[in-house]
């Protein structure tokens, strides 16, 4: 017989339950105890931590158990193995009767039982029938949990832990509408359909009160994204690669939804109302935008600047350009009233809340005619591969133009959310308006405010340029999304009289003074 000298292995006493059990089913835990200490010694090895565990079942995790204790033991070197009546103590379930011995034997570890001794020859091919036996038990169980999941969708419930914002659970686990909180999910959609930034959502959440799936205190702006790109609220039950596509009521139509995945947003002063043109003013140099930053003028007043940082991600800006707040605000601001006169670009965002709702119908049958054609299983057969791929193709098209006609109505029809104004009565109404009121219609109506570097008295006519909405290159670098440093191609190319001389070049704030 093979003794094992001078070393110490725990032992491991199970009982599943001991009310009213008696017989060979059930063993108590001295009856156990006896039978460690008895194999122990025909092995010649000590015993080190003895764990007993009564009414729990074999069936229940190892990391859940006293059991993982003594495995990790093994794992650190501080003890030889472990010892027990029969392997059966371990677990009754065989997946975890597997890990606990692999864990031990890979560890250098040992295992003793009346019916088991992983010291001996046989012991390996054992314990690899044994895991065999577990990789089958293993994919039976997936299987089972693939059905259940399919068959749980296929009902309509949402398969998560958590309930979304803006839904509550009903008593067949079935989503339904939170009355309180569906209504600012809407709103949140539709903000950033607007161009809100993550952050902006984030704070008007929680201004919202409403509380997110883990009891949160605050929203951040990855939450605010989860719950955009989240397709749940479309109405979609999903786990894996079943989908119930009307599981449950939707938040947003399939326009709303798509139309807030786009990643195109303007910045948000993060104190106060901050310059009116935050996050639209740009740099012609660089196609970065420019900082709202502030200077001393020769009063000592405080000036509003917006400038260029000059160095970037992408590089260092060949031409940085600045302007005061106080020379390129009146001028946006009287171009963006001019736009709403009879003929102006803006002037038909008055009435897009019709071209919206038009749009949106236009998009959802589009969408409504490609899901059918594709869940036609038959037409492939009847039309043949190509002409099949070519009916797909127009379909998708037509859903894609109508997605392009919805987006640009909405931001057209921006107009109407913050104030659904005439465009006489808004520009009488401008002058009371907040610099956030202004700056919210000035951001669904523009794209981006392009400034040049110039040299003193040149007119700021000549060094700006406004792109409405749906005219700026959907290539300009924002938050997230890095491209290669390039200029804004000036539409005139006049550039002769708008040189640069070499003293703003020491100090541009300087120049742009004397230039206002």
């Amino acid at each position: 017989m093979f003794i094992l000298a001078h070393m110490s292995y725990d032992a491991y006493v199970r009982v599943s339950r001991v009310g009213g059990r008696a017989g060979d089913s059930f063993l108590s835990p001295t009856l156990q105890r006896d039978s460690i200490k008895r194999i122990a010694a025909a092995k010649g090895t000590t015993l080190g931590e003895i764990v007993e565990e009564k009414d729990v079942s074999g069936g229940k995790r190892i990391n859940d158990r006293k059991l993982g204790r003594l495995v990790e033991r093994v794992e650190r070197g501080e003890s030889e193995g472990v010892i027990l009546w029969k392997l059966s103590r371990f677990s009754r379930d065989l997946l975890d009767s597997v890990e606990v011995a692999t864990r031990i034997t890979a560890a250098g570890g040992r295992i003793i039982a009346e019916d088991f001794d992983s010291g001996q020859p046989m012991a390996k091919a054992f314990l690899g029938l044994l895991a065999g036996l577990a990789e089958e038990e293993l994919d039976a169980r997936r299987e089972g949990f693939a059905v259940s999941r399919k068959s749980a969708v296929e009902r309509g419930i949402h398969v998560a832990s958590r309930t979304p914002t803006g839904y509550r659970k009903r008593e067949d686990k079935r989503l339904e509408p939170d009355p309180v909180a569906a209504p600012v999910i809407r709103d949140l959609f539709l903000r950033r359909a607007r161009g809100e930034g993550w952050t902006a959502l984030a704070r008007f959440l929680d201004a919202s009160g409403i509380v997110g799936p883990y009891g949160n205190g605050g929203w951040t702006g990855a939450a605010a994204a989860k719950i955009i790109r989240n397709r749940v609220y479309l109405g979609e039950a999903r786990s894996g690669e079943y989908t119930n596509a009307s599981a449950h009521a939707p938040l947003v139509s399939p326009a709303e939804w798509q139309a807030a995945q786009g990643d195109r947003h303007v910045s948000v002063p993060r104190k106060g109302d901050g310059l009116l043109l935050s996050g639209l003013v740009r740099c012609a140099g660089c196609r970065y935008l420019l900082k709202p930053d502030s200077m001393r003028g020769r009063n000592g007043e405080r000036l509003g600047l917006y400038r260029c940082r000059g160095r970037h991600a992408a590089g260092k800006c060949p031409e940085p350009a600045s302007v005061l707040a106080r020379v390129l605000d009146p001028h946006v601001e009287r171009l963006f009233l001019d736009a709403l006169d009879d003929g102006g670009p803006l002037a038909e965002a008055v009435e897009a809340n019709v071209a919206v709702e038009s749009a949106l119908r236009e998009l959802e049958a589009a969408e409504h005619e490609l899901e059918a054609f594709l869940a036609d299983t038959s037409l492939r057969a009847m039309l043949g591969d190509v002409p099949y791929r070519n009916a797909v193709e127009v379909r998708a098209s037509a859903v894609a133009d109508a997605d392009r006609k919805l987006a640009d109505a909405r931001q057209r029809g921006a107009l109407n959310g913050p104030l659904a104004l005439t465009p006489a009565a808004l520009v009488d109404a401008w002058p009371t308006l907040t610099v956030s009121e202004r700056r919210t219609l000035l951001t669904a109506s523009v794209d981006a405010v392009f400034v040049r570097r110039t040299g003193p008295n040149v007119a700021v006519e000549r060094r700006t340029l406004v792109l409405w909405r749906g005219e700026a290159p959907e290539d300009l670098p924002r938050r997230g999304h890095r491209v290669p440093l390039a200029s804004f191609v000036w539409p005139d190319e006049a550039k002769a009289d708008v040189g640069v001389p070499r003293r703003e070049d020491a100090n541009p704030r300087v120049a742009e003074l004397a230039a206002s």
